[in-house]
């Protein structure tokens, strides 16, 4: 006994120095991380508290996301390339999102929040993060998919797909708002060569409330890019939404309103950074205006505030270089939508928000955002106004607006009709908000 132990003490070394190394030769190794993450702490030097905040990642910042993020969102994904031969590969890819409110609290859960109010959590068996009085956050599947390069003879360099993800998105980055967002469960064809062009297909599917049922929503995505002359391009998107009740929910009356969404977007270069201009309208189940990321595709819209008939909306963003060592995002959107109550107004809203980053060495710059939004509501009388003026020190790895990772100071204030109805009425109208951030992509 004591020979066979020390036999195995002795081989040890080299039998872990074995499995290191085949470790290090498999593919595992060579798996892609990829990721964002952003989290940070505020006050309110004002009427005292947490600071508060307008926008979301969910809805956007309409007057820019500068000193309005409250959250912590971060995701992360893996990925890996499983197969390359002759030309044609096979890719994995995922993703996993976390989403917490609420910033005052140490012990943060992933199932979600678990304050019951008025619970004596001292004299009731729970558990232990179902005690936090803070509650938690959400963990979701965001994205999860493959991808096949190649593999359809007759359509080179054309991508296949099936699985989860995230369809080709289109975002405003400083207001965190998307406004073409495809996003779900889905199959199509993408990059294929179509004249001077490029044509993508794609059929998505989702889930949408009509009351208390869940009913499938199918949408077809057609999307055709062209390049043009001076590094410009056109892009055309198409997406035509109809509801698939069952026989059930048909016979209980569920409404299967179906809709379409279309977009027209140019983008150039300029000054050294970019420049994109978009027209959008949608209509019946996909009309989109105020309802915050255009994924549209509602089954009831005649039955939900915030929904329309149709709806319209222009907008202009970009990144831009100003001189030697500044930068400046901007951007501008207005929309506007039809009710489908005729007696209804209809909505409409205006966003403007200039964010000036002045790079003082490769690792340190100061960014001042401005913003205003004017939003009126149907089920508002008047319209709302909003503007903040924000300003952060900040140091990240390297110069430039988009360098991450990044942790800033802030301080901010907000004004307008929005500022003095927030909590409750009591208003923090000019009040001075402080905070610091970190904000992080690899």
């Amino acid at each position: 006994m004591m020979q066979n132990k020390k036999r195995f003490t002795v081989n040890k070394i080299p039998l872990a120095a074995a499995i290191t190394a085949a470790m290090l030769a498999t593919p595992a190794v060579a798996v892609d991380f990829h990721g964002y993450a952003r989290a940070g702490m505020s006050t309110n030097f004002g009427s005292g508290g947490e600071q508060t905040c307008f926008g979301s990642g969910s809805t956007g910042h309409y007057v820019g996301r500068l000193a309005d993020e409250c959250d912590t969102y971060a995701e992360l994904s893996l990925g890996d390339e499983l197969f390359s031969q002759d030309g044609k590969t096979f890719r994995f890819n995922s993703m996993l999102a976390y989403s917490a409110n609420r910033q005052g609290n140490d012990y943060q859960a992933l199932n979600g929040f678990n304050n019951i109010s008025g619970v004596d959590f001292t004299n009731q068996e729970t558990t232990s993060n179902g005690s936090d009085p803070y509650g938690g956050g959400e963990i979701a599947l965001r994205q999860l998919y493959i991808s096949a390069n190649n593999v359809i003879e007759a359509l080179p360099g054309a991508t296949l797909w099936a699985g989860k993800r995230f369809y080709k998105r289109k975002d405003i980055h400083q207001l965190d708002l998307f406004y073409v967002s495809n996003a779900g469960y889905g199959a199509g064809i993408e990059d294929i060569q179509a004249g001077p062009g490029q044509l993508s297909l794609a059929y998505t599917n989702s889930d949408t409330s009509d009351g208390d049922d869940l009913v499938q929503n199918n949408k077809i995505d057609v999307r055709y890019a062209l390049p043009l002359a001076g590094g410009n391009s056109l892009e055309l998107i198409g997406i035509y939404a109809s509801a698939d009740p069952t026989e059930a929910q048909e016979t209980a009356g569920v409404n299967d309103e179906n809709g379409y969404f279309l977009t027209a977007e140019f983008s150039s270069s300029i000054l050294g950074g970019f420049n994109k201009f978009a027209i959008q309208y949608g209509a019946d189940s996909m009309g989109f205006a105020l309802a915050e990321n255009s994924s549209g595709g509602r089954v009831d819209n005649g039955n939900v505030a915030g929904y329309f008939e149709s709806s319209w909306r222009v907008l202009n963003h970009g990144v831009i270089k100003l001189g030697k060592g500044w930068d400046l995002g901007h951007s501008v959107v207005y929309e506007q939508a039809e009710s489908h109550d005729p007696a209804a107004k209809d909505g409409k809203r205006l966003s403007v928000v200039a964010r000036p980053i002045y790079n003082w060495s490769p690792v340190m710059s100061t960014a001042l955002e401005v913003g205003y939004s004017d939003t009126d509501r149907p089920w508002f009388s008047d319209s709302q106004t909003l503007g903040k003026v924000a300003i952060a020190q900040q140091w990240q790895a390297g110069p430039g607006y988009w360098a991450r990772p990044v942790i800033r100071t802030y301080a901010a204030t907000f004004f307008g009709d929005e500022a003095e109805a927030a909590r409750g009425g009591v208003g923090i109208d000019g009040d001075v908000q402080i905070g610091a951030q970190i904000e992080a992509w690899w």
